[in-house]
């Protein structure tokens, strides 16, 4: 397995775009507060989970272009040799230029396009988005509230049910792989 911690420059994707058209959501403190406060009162089973690599799981809507240089460039070609073939010299630097499908850390677009993907999947379970924060969802299962509330790729999912908990991180599972 190949793990990697880097990310794109964005910096290039900043005047093509407005803010409304890369601003993520991301759960509010008073939203958090409330619904631990609902928890408790309810006496609810909660879970917190982390979707690893969360961004991966949604595609570029747009065309990106990495340039990739150096040791990143035999990285590369490590993973997958055909990519030699397409390795040039600039100067004395190594260069070899990608297609970017799917979203990554660092390009502008990459927060806004996983909300879409998960509150999507979320709706399309059942759930329905608040319309005071959008990182705030709720449907009912078994007579009682479900809710979830997510801050990027890390959630609290709570009901009065632990089996209901357990289905829900059964759910995502099935959609953004073991949390």
């Amino acid at each position: 397995i190949l793990k990697g911690r880097t990310v794109a420059d964005g910096s290039a994707q900043r005047g093509k775009y407005t803010k409304a058209e890369t601003a993520s959501p991301t759960v509010s403190t008073d939203s958090l507060f409330l619904t631990v406060l609902i928890d408790a009162y309810e006496r609810r089973d909660i879970a917190t989970c982390d979707i690893t690599g969360a961004y991966l799981n949604a595609y570029m809507r747009d065309l990106i272009i990495l340039r990739l240089t150096d040791w990143t460039v035999d990285l590369m070609c490590e993973v997958n040799a055909e990519y030699k073939k397409y390795v040039v010299m600039e100067g004395k630097t190594k260069v070899l230029y990608v297609r970017c499908n799917k979203a990554i850390y660092g390009c502008v677009m990459s927060g806004l396009l996983w909300y879409d993907l998960f509150s999507s999947v979320l709706t399309q379970s059942g759930f329905e988005i608040n319309p005071y924060d959008t990182c705030v969802a709720n449907a009912t299962i078994d007579g009682s509230q479900c809710t979830v509330a997510w801050y990027v790729d890390d959630m609290k999912i709570s009901h009065i049910n632990p089996d209901v908990v357990t289905s829900i991180i059964n759910t995502l599972e099935k959609h953004f792989g073991k949390m």
